[in-house]
């Protein structure tokens, strides 16, 4: 019985021609936009995710700074439950980052800052915190904390304190805004996408099934059952799927590859390195690889007969 639904199956994609191309084309296209979309998400959520473990509170201290007015505001604040870790970085330390990044961003002002006699710049304390949901009520008891220590100081100027708390919550919050419309976008489109395909796939079976009605009356009538009448449809719309979801993945793997490992040294492969680099990404290994192009045949094969079983058994009862 399998042999002959197998049997049967070859001979429709064989007739169908344009009709079955179509039909790949279509899933193609839909894996394709779907893998982009899928990628592109997962790649923001793990720059949130960067965002968010990385420092988001900086207190800047003026150059020669008491060491114990840092150590002491460290201490303090260390015992704040929403702080997950608080590093220090010294004078010497900043002035060397510092000139580290000028000499790649700007030369000219490298060369003013390897000639300062001090080779100090302002120290920080460089706050991590468990959530950025805490941001606000750790702000305000940092600016307490500081308050209350620049009020030991004789005199200052309250333009230019000696202790200066900076966050990035704005850019964090932008950050969000635009990443939430990405995944909101991503999933509209990746919704209306399937429709299409669901409507495609209802035209052709019906397309193939108006085509032979004589043929499927004759095999009802005989006693066919309707598992056996049907398989032949399911299956073609499985194998449809299946190389879409093929053709798709072997695109991206393609292009993948021609980028990262032919081309490693482009500009396109090195910005795209710098800027992957930094991400916590997941360490995938070619097993995984193949078990992912796996899966995402296999997503192919089942969403191909399923669209063709839930078209076909409105004209085939």
């Amino acid at each position: 019985m399998l042999s002959r639904v197998i049997s049967n199956t070859t001979k429709q994609i064989h007739r169908s021609g344009w009709v079955a191309w179509s039909s790949v084309a279509v899933m193609a296209l839909a894996f394709f936009v779907a893998t982009i979309f899928g990628g592109l998400a997962l790649i923001s959520s793990l720059y949130i995710q960067f965002i968010e473990t990385r420092d988001n509170v900086l207190v800047f201290f003026e150059v020669g700074t008491d060491q114990e007015i840092i150590d002491r505001l460290k201490s303090e604040w260390q015992t704040i439950p929403q702080i997950k870790n608080i590093d220090f970085t010294s004078e010497e330390e900043a002035y060397q980052i510092y000139l580290a990044d000028t000499i790649v961003t700007n030369p000219a002002q490298y060369k003013v800052l390897s000639e300062f006699e001090e080779k100090k710049l302002n120290s920080s304390l460089d706050i991590q915190l468990y959530s950025l949901s805490d941001l606000e009520t750790v702000r305000e008891a940092l600016l307490q904390d500081i308050d209350n220590e620049l009020a030991k100081f004789e005199e200052y100027d309250p333009k230019d304190p000696p202790i200066l708390l900076k966050t990035d919550d704005k850019t964090i919050d932008d950050l969000r805004d635009v990443f939430s419309a990405l995944r909101i976008g991503g999933t509209v489109i990746l919704s209306l996408l399937f429709v299409i395909i669901f409507f495609f796939t209802l035209m052709t079976v019906e397309f193939r099934t108006y085509n032979r009605m004589e043929e499927i009356g004759v095999m009802q009538l005989v006693g066919g059952s309707l598992w056996y009448i049907r398989a032949p449809y399911i299956l073609e719309g499985a194998v449809y799927g299946l190389l879409g979801a093929l053709i798709s993945g072997l695109i991206i793997g393609g292009v993948g590859a021609w980028i990262f490992v032919l081309n490693p040294q482009s500009a396109l492969a090195v910005f795209l390195f710098e800027r992957l680099s930094i991400l916590p990404l997941p360490n995938i290994t070619i097993l995984m690889w193949i078990g992912l192009f796996a899966a995402n045949l296999l997503a192919g094969f089942l969403l191909g007969g399923f669209s063709s079983y839930l078209a076909i058994r409105r004209y085939i009862k």
